[in-house]
């Protein structure tokens, strides 16, 4: 029996590793579920050991034949599950999941993802200084690379439900590796060269439309043969800013097209750039908000808030839409607070899932991008956004015929010096993540009685210089658990939204807007 063929990466996981091996953060998603009660060490230790029989304990197997994508393998090594006994106070849980969350992680050596937990205190009423478990709080950390939300979410349920697990192969060895390795190599360059004899048509039949055509004697036009110039190859490859194109965070978690979703960080890759634009841009919004002076010590923002969940539904009902349209206007309205796009549309990125059956790919998120005119989100029109939201999905699965810029076969065999002087993708101002209702194996995988559960993806250690950079932005997740819709915000946006207060006050603010009771972690 022949064994299963190597799992290569695909681009997203290639550019989502580079983060981990080169200046740029890295995409880490993460999933918190807040307890009712204490956490539940064996049920936890239970968990840990399913996921590191799946798909999530991967590490990166590097080919030795050039062109070649690299190959997932089994991690190989121990899962890291960090049971914590020091309790963490109730006002404190945010800073409690920010510090989980940028605990480092290494995919290509296969230390993909962690699982931490701690109990929670709060003072006892009427006893000075005393203070008494009131709750739990379990944080799941994974490598983009590894997985974006609709593999993570896959993931759980698998091994909260001790279901079969998507297994990645064992790595091919000696010959037979080296033999798989070129055959791949071969299939990159052949996708490469088509791709250039395309361009080179594409390019010969442009300069003909865009000039008189000499014709002979026949009447027929006549030419000289088109070349490609590596210009036109790679448009503004040498005017580019020397940083690698940022996937976001779509975590991506998850989902179809309904509730939608990808930590996620988030592409994907490439496709689900986040940016608020330049800092010439932030000036120019009237923005008061300071530039914040220490790059080095500045992390961006992030909050978690509960809503309920009957009365968001309400509130999206009033007004023409559904929970999902609603998170995308209430991101974009954000958007409008924090100073950028005044009086102007809004785009926000949309991320989707298509995963099939037993899927073992890493990351497989595609983008819908809806932009969203000024007057629709002051009058908080959302049936315009449900319809225009909708149109973007189904538009999802149909591509133009057209010739790509660059080959994505091409960047992935090329090293990270020059992948680093690409253009930047087209990008957005907002990426909003609907989980909906995730599946019961996810919203109960810890265990015990479980109040919400919330999802965002992260830039591991991001500087403001480097976000600057990169365009800046929103990140929002929505999870919906019984009463508790968790909304997640991190602002990637040092100009705008440069420290967790004015993050804090443009979230609640909106929801004031809405007539929505948010309560803050």
């Amino acid at each position: 029996m022949n064994p299963p063929s190597a799992l290569r990466l695909q681009f997203a996981d290639d550019m989502f590793l580079r983060r981990h091996d080169g200046d740029a953060s890295p995409a880490v998603n993460q999933v918190l579920w807040r307890l009712d009660g204490p956490y539940d060490a064996d049920r936890l230790r239970d968990l840990a050991e399913g996921i590191a029989a799946g798909s999530l304990h991967r590490r990166v197997v590097r080919t030795r034949v050039p062109g070649a994508r690299h190959r997932w393998a089994p991690a190989g090594t121990l899962p890291v599950l960090d049971l914590q006994t020091a309790a963490v106070p109730d006002d404190e849980i945010g800073t409690w999941a920010q510090a989980q969350a940028d605990v480092p992680l290494d995919p290509a050596a296969g230390r993909s993802w962690r699982l931490a937990a701690a109990d929670v205190v709060a003072p006892v009423e009427g006893a000075d200084g005393e203070s008494a478990v009131v709750g739990g709080i379990v944080s799941l950390t994974c490598a983009h690379a590894v997985a974006d939300g609709a593999a993570l979410i896959d993931a759980v349920v698998r091994a909260a439900t001790h279901a079969e697990p998507i297994v990645v192969p064992a790595p091919e060895r000696g010959t037979r590796a080296l033999l798989s390795d070129a055959a791949d190599a071969a299939a990159q360059a052949a996708a490469v060269a088509r791709w250039a004899q395309a361009k080179a048509r594409q390019a010969a039949r442009e300069r003909l439309a865009a000039s008189p055509a000499p014709t002979g004697s026949t009447g027929q036009a006549t030419g000289a043969p088109v070349e490609t110039s590596v210009a036109e190859l790679f448009p503004a490859a040498e005017a580019a800013p020397a940083i690698e194109p940022a996937a976001s965070a779509e975590p991506a978690p998850v989902v179809d097209p309904a509730p939608v979703v990808e930590p996620a960080p988030v592409v994907e890759p490439v496709e689900t750039q986040v940016s608020a634009g330049s800092t010439s841009d932030a000036v120019s919004t009237g923005s008061t908000s300071e530039v914040p002076h220490d790059d080095a010590g500045w992390r961006a923002p992030v909050l978690h808030v509960e809503l309920p969940s009957e009365r968001v539904a309400e509130v999206a009902a009033e007004h023409g839409g559904t929970p999902n349209t609603w998170f995308v206007a209430f991101l974009a309205r954000l958007v409008h607070a924090s100073g950028r796009f005044p009086g102007e549309p809004v785009p926000v990125a949309l991320p989707v899932a298509t995963r099939g059956e037993d899927d073992p790919r890493a990351n497989s998120t595609k983008i819908a991008r809806v932009t969203i005119p000024a007057d629709v989100l002051a009058a908080r029109d959302l049936g315009w956004v449900r319809a225009s939201a909708k149109e973007a999905y189904a538009a999802v699965g149909r591509t133009e015929p057209r010739v790509a810029p660059v080959p994505l076969e091409l960047v992935q065999m090329l090293p990270d010096t020059v992948v680093s002087r690409l253009p930047q993708p087209p990008v957005a101002a907002a990426l909003a993540s609907n989980l909906g209702k995730p599946p019961e194996g996810y919203t109960q995988a810890p265990g015990g009685s479980v109040r919400a559960v919330a999802t965002l993806s992260h830039y591991q250690g991001a500087t403001a210089a480097e976000l600057r950079a990169a365009g800046g932005g929103l990140v929002a997740f929505c999870t919906t658990v019984g009463a508790a819709t968790t909304l997640s915000v991190a602002a990637l946006d040092p100009d705008r939204v440069p420290d967790a207060d004015t993050l804090h006050d443009l979230v609640l603010a909106e929801a004031d807007a809405w007539q929505l009771p948010a309560v803050p972690w």
